[in-house]
């Protein structure tokens, strides 16, 4: 049986059964990340490194002065803590939109210091959906203590649109990243040929944390060229591929292999960070049915979508 674009385009996907588990599951992944990309190593590595004046930066010099003073000392204890307590599912909807403005001056700190890629360019739109959820009603201290009232059905859709919002930003993320790599078309010949990949690569591992604690590289970056041609064809199609989570779920699957296959590539050569944030995002790919039955005896009634 074929598929049928209007019954299964995210549009419709976000008015089916969720699943609060779903959501929750996600809530606890993406507090961890945000404790872990917070972590002191990484702050006392980018305190070492030398400013990058060309370095784009959403806040205004004023603030990132001031943010330069405050950053390490307290924002990043701060945002740990809050990170915290969004995993426990503590006070959940009071903690988020601080954790959410504590979160974006630290890493404007961060990346104000170098523009290796992080984790928080993926992060910032999840964490500011989040406030607009109700992403503790189950497996969080909130529910236990009785701090707010959760719907009296798990499966509500209301826990489905953001989990569908969240598959949307995947999308966007990969299918913007291979847009970057083909146009305009000089640039995307270019990257055909291996050796933008191969370079772009090498220079990422330059300005990585790995670079400082391990000095080499777990991959040699000068031989095999034909890796990084075969690397660059794939890494273009696995990205355009991903438009397919916005008009059909029957191609899930098949996208979160192909994007753990090109992440572990990756990881291999030394550019670190990206699969635990693709397997965060990739929990919106999963139907709702499945927590709910991992979770409850409950049955949510599935379809295609």
């Amino acid at each position: 049986m074929g598929f049928n674009i209007r019954e299964e385009n995210i549009l419709v996907r976000m008015e089916q059964p969720g699943s609060a588990y779903q959501l929750a599951v996600f809530r606890i992944l993406l507090g961890l990340q945000i404790i872990y990309s917070s972590s002191a190593m990484i702050f006392d590595y980018v305190q070492q490194v030398p400013d990058i004046s060309n370095t784009k930066n959403i806040f205004p010099d004023w603030l990132n002065q001031w943010v330069d003073t405050i950053a390490v000392p307290y924002l990043q204890p701060v945002t740990q803590i809050l990170g915290i307590f969004l995993v426990l599912g503590l006070f959940t909807r009071y903690i988020l939109p601080v954790l959410f403005l504590s979160f974006l001056l630290l890493f404007s700190f961060y990346f104000s210091k170098h523009n290796a890629p992080h984790p928080w360019l993926y992060i910032w739109f999840p964490l500011l959906l989040l406030n607009f959820t109700k992403s503790s009603d189950v497996l969080s201290l909130d529910k236990i203590l009785g701090i707010l009232k959760p719907l009296p059905d798990t499966s509500s859709s209301a826990y489905r649109w953001p989990m569908e919002m969240i598959a949307a930003w995947m999308a966007y993320i990969y299918v913007a990243a291979g847009m970057a790599k083909i146009l305009p078309i000089y640039k995307g010949l270019k990257w055909l040929d291996g050796g933008t990949s191969q370079d772009m690569m090498y220079h990422r591992f330059l300005y990585s944390m790995d670079f400082y604690l391990f000095k080499h590289p777990f991959f040699d970056y000068t031989q095999n060229q034909w890796i990084f041609i075969v690397l660059s064809f794939l890494s273009i199609g696995i990205e355009f591929f991903c438009i397919m989570i916005l008009f059909t779920r029957r191609c899930h699957l098949t996208i979160f292999i192909l994007l753990m296959v090109m992440h572990s590539f990756l990881y291999l050569t030394g550019v670190l960070g990206f699969m635990q944030l693709a397997l965060i995002l990739s929990i919106s790919l999963i139907h709702p049915a499945f927590f709910e039955k991992l979770f409850t005896s409950q049955k949510i009634k599935t379809s295609s979508v």
